[in-house]
């Protein structure tokens, strides 16, 4: 049975060299993605003229889209980050929300404009001053938590003391002129989740109303290290959402032998001690779930059979042999996801994930669980090396091509032992030999150049195919470690090179 898991590893930790080049190629290198629907949007800032780091400055380019643009009068000294569109005043019209900075202050804001039906126009009715700077960790829209069909203002982010918060807000109209509510107002050092559940068809129709939505709020427990759950539920007649349990959780006792090889102290440390490949221990093996912690890239990989996504470490709190993530999607810059880690042992963590509110987590995507790494995978290729190719006929493969192309776009040759490497930001050349360690094949790189494109040396395989097969068009190359006694995988990028597809195809 060991040996049949060992294998089964083996087999997914190969389709998972794949899937991670194919993750920079995508992510690094192709063109922009096609756009996807998403409940607020982000526009370039209109202001010019500031000197310096100014209240308006938007936390990264890629947040911006062109094509938003205001309904609600703003004003000249104001900058639009985002729009939301719904019914907040529950006249069957949508109004609008808009997410801006003020010039001279740092906080997000939120506007309020409801339309006017006689005026056929947007009316600015009220600002939400917000706690948060920093857009990459901020997320808002429009959500019926209650079940009556009453649409509320809900946003998300992170303060400054490091702490996560959720508001939400009502839009009240009467006779007498338009109010805002705050029905929550909910912070802490973990996750705050809305328990987004499914509503019936009925609801869905708008023939009756449906059960409020909870919101989960996690915290560190200071008295045992562990956890604090509570659950805040909708009180109609107090209009607000109220504590209505609260739960510890005790986390896993570390032996005493590990702890003083365990992080601490900062952030940093419990990065390193992630960085790398761990899977999913429970679940069916022909659905393993891998996560991949990139230290050097600030990036969280998750990693299922052909499917994966990227996420950015934007921010994290720690806590007792634990630390809380806060991460934001790499294509979609207003889906943050957050992730609770708890220590195990040297090797063992156990994690649960939570998907902000402008999502609901999708089915068959469960990432929580108990995650053991992987640090050295040489002793499942020894074991299945029956199957790996020899070293001589890799490297024939490699210079039987005229050129093969690498997932930043550039294009190499191998002729005789010399390479050269050209592409839009680098270009390079030397030699290289092959190596033949432990029955596995291995080349090794000498470049001549001051920017080199390869490391020294690679494990080179076929790229797998989804049936478990191998892709003569694609050979995946691993940076190792070799020394008398051992190898090892490196921490250095793996690197996918594709044998050119001739234009006519």
């Amino acid at each position: 049975m060991n040996i049949m898991h060992k294998k089964v590893v083996f087999a997914v930790f190969i389709v998972t060299v794949a899937v991670l080049a194919v993750i920079f190629l995508q992510n690094r290198y192709l063109a922009t993605p096609e756009e996807k629907i998403t409940a607020s949007r982000v526009v370039i800032p209109q202001v010019t003229g500031h000197e310096g780091e100014d209240a308006n400055h938007i936390d990264d380019n890629e947040y911006f889209d062109p094509d938003i643009v205001s309904l609600v009068p703003l004003n000249t000294d104001e900058v639009l980050l985002a729009t939301v569109n719904a019914d907040f005043d529950g006249d069957k019209q949508d109004d609008q929300v808009n997410a801006i900075k003020k010039e001279g202050d740092p906080f997000i804001s939120l506007i309020v404009g409801l339309f006017n039906v006689q005026k056929g126009e947007y009316e600015r009715v009220a600002t939400i001053a917000t706690p948060i700077r920093q857009m990459k960790t901020f997320s808002y829209m429009g959500m019926d938590l209650t079940g009556d069909h009453r649409t509320a203002i809900v946003y998300q982010g992170i303060v400054d003391t490091g702490h996560s918060v959720l508001q939400a807000f009502f839009i009240n109209k009467s006779n007498t002129g338009v109010s805002v509510m705050q029905i929550a107002n909910l912070e802490s050092d973990g996750s705050i989740v809305v328990d987004q559940t499914e509503r019936s068809d009925a609801y869905n129709m708008m023939v009756t109303n449906d059960a409020s939505y909870n919101i989960s709020v996690y915290s560190s427990d200071p008295e045992n290290g562990g956890q604090i759950h509570s659950i805040y539920s909708w009180d109609e007649e107090l209009q607000q959402y109220k504590l209505s349990t609260q739960d510890k959780i005790s986390d896993t006792v570390v032996a005493a032998s590990d702890r003083a090889k365990l992080p601490s102290g900062s952030a940093d440390s419990y990065f390193s001690f992630l960085n790398g490949l761990w899977y999913k221990t429970s679940g069916s093996p022909k659905d393993l779930k891998y996560l991949y912690f990139d230290q050097e890239n600030n990036q969280i990989m998750y990693m299922q059979s052909d499917q994966y996504e990227v996420y950015e470490w934007t921010h994290s709190s720690l806590r007792s042999q634990g630390i809380f993530i806060f991460a934001t999607n790499d294509e979609i810059k207003n889906f943050q996801r957050q992730m609770d880690v708890a220590i195990r042992s040297t090797d063992e963590i156990r994690v649960r994930v939570f998907d902000n509110v402008l999502f609901l987590i999708a089915e068959g995507l469960d990432w929580n669980g108990d995650y053991k790494k992987m640090s050295d995978a040489t002793s499942y290729i020894r074991n299945m090396s029956q199957n790996t190719p020899v070293a001589e006929n890799l490297i024939g493969v490699l210079e039987a091509e005229n050129e093969w192309r690498a997932a930043d776009g550039s294009t190499l040759t191998f002729e005789n032992g010399a390479y050269t490497c050209n592409g839009e930001l680098i270009k390079d050349e030397g030699t290289y030999a092959q190596l033949n360690h432990d029955g596995l094949p291995y080349i090794q790189f000498r470049s001549s150049t001051e920017t080199p494109f390869f490391k020294k040396i690679y494990l080179i395989m076929y790229a797998p195919t989804s049936n478990g097969g191998k892709n003569k068009d694609s050979l995946v190359l691993q940076p190792y470690v070799l020394t008398p006694d051992q190898s090892y995988p490196s921490e250095d990028h793996i690197i996918i090179l594709s044998k050119k597809v001739s234009d006519e195809q």
